[in-house]
C-alpha cells in the first residue's frame, strides 16, 4: 500500500500510519480531519504519538475527544523493533511511527525532514499532509480551489514553506 494509491478495492480498510507532525497540520487546517476522513478510514498512531498529541490535555484520550476523532484514530503498539537509519536524529514518536509503518506494510504520514529521510531509507512510503491535499484533488475528493486554499493555509500556519507551496500549486 502506498501513500499515493488512488483507490482501494471495495470493502478494504483505507488506513495510514501517522507521526505527530501531520496530526498537528490537520488540527490547524480548517476542516482538516473532515478532509482526511475522505481519504482514510483509520489513522494508526503508536502510543508515543498519542502522548505527544495529548500534551496539555488532562489525558491523551482527551485530545481525541476534543477533535472528535475517537473513531478515526487507532492506537497500536509496535511489536517489531526494526533497525532504522539515523536513529539518533529521531524523536521517539518518529521512531515508533516508522517502525509501525514497516510492521504494517503501509504508508506513513510524516513531515519532519530527518524522519522522512529515515523512513524512505527503510523503504517506507511517505507523505505529508500537503501531499495528501494534492492526492485528494487528483482523486476528485476536493476541488482545485479547495486544494489551493488548504495549501495556502498550511503556509500561513508554517506547516510548509512558500517554495513547497508554489511547487504543489503547480502540480495541481
Amino acid at each position: 500500500m502506498s501513500a499515493s494509491e488512488a483507490e482501494q478495492p471495495s470493502g478494504v480498510l483505507r488506513r495510514v500510519v501517522s507521526d505527530t507532525g501531520p496530526m498537528i497540520s490537520l488540527e490547524r487546517l480548517t476542516g482538516g480531519f473532515r478532509f482526511i476522513r475522505r481519504l482514510y478510514d483509520r489513522i494508526i498512531v503508536p502510543p508515543s504519538v498519542l502522548e505527544e498529541l495529548g500534551f496539555g490535555y488532562d489525558h491523551a484520550e482527551a485530545y481525541l475527544e476534543h477533535y472528535g476523532i475517537n473513531d478515526l484514530i487507532e492506537v497500536r503498539s509496535v511489536a517489531v523493533q526494526a533497525v532504522l537509519p539515523d536513529l539518533e536524529r529521531l524523536h521517539e514518536g518518529e521512531i515508533q511511527a516508522i517502525r509501525l509503518a514497516l510492521e504494517l506494510g503501509g504508508p506513513l504520514l510524516i513531515e519532519e525532514a530527518a524522519g522522512r529521510r529515515s523512513a524512505q531509507a527503510a523503504g517506507v512510503s511517505i507523505s505529508g499532509v500537503a501531499g495528501q491535499i494534492v492526492k485528494a484533488h487528483r482523486q476528485g475528493v476536493i476541488s482545485v480551489e479547495k486544494a489551493r486554499a488548504m495549501l495556502k493555509e498550511m503556509v500561513e500556519h508554517r506547516r510548509i514553506n512558500e517554495r513547497i507551496y508554489e511547487q504543489l500549486v503547480a502540480a495541481l
